[in-house]
């Protein structure tokens, strides 16, 4: 679990800031839904109904399946958001990069 500790630290103040039935947006929430599920959090997951899905960016290189599960716009409930708010906030702060 090494490598996936900070996704799982951050699901971990996701659970217990976020009351049961809680969702979050992961680039591949499709394959570290394993990871999740197999951690010590797993348990807690399940007890809560927490959710990965996958952003919709993302979610359109993955396969017809993989998106039917994960895919943001075939999951009831998550509204009009697309799971990538966090890239709005890089691409703008990217005119604050110096050039080279």
């Amino acid at each position: 679990y090494i490598r996936a500790k900070y996704p799982l630290a951050i699901i971990d103040k996701l659970l217990t800031v976020y009351d049961k039935n809680g969702a979050c947006a992961y680039d591949i929430g499709c394959a570290f839904t394993k990871t999740l599920g197999t951690s010590a959090l797993g348990p807690q997951v399940r007890e809560l109904g927490f959710h990965l899905m996958a952003g919709a960016f993302h979610g359109h290189a993955h396969n017809h399946m993989c998106q039917l599960d994960w895919h943001l716009m075939y999951i009831t409930g998550t509204g009009h958001s697309e799971g990538e708010g966090c890239k709005h906030i890089f691409s703008a702060s990217n005119a604050l990069a110096r050039g080279t």
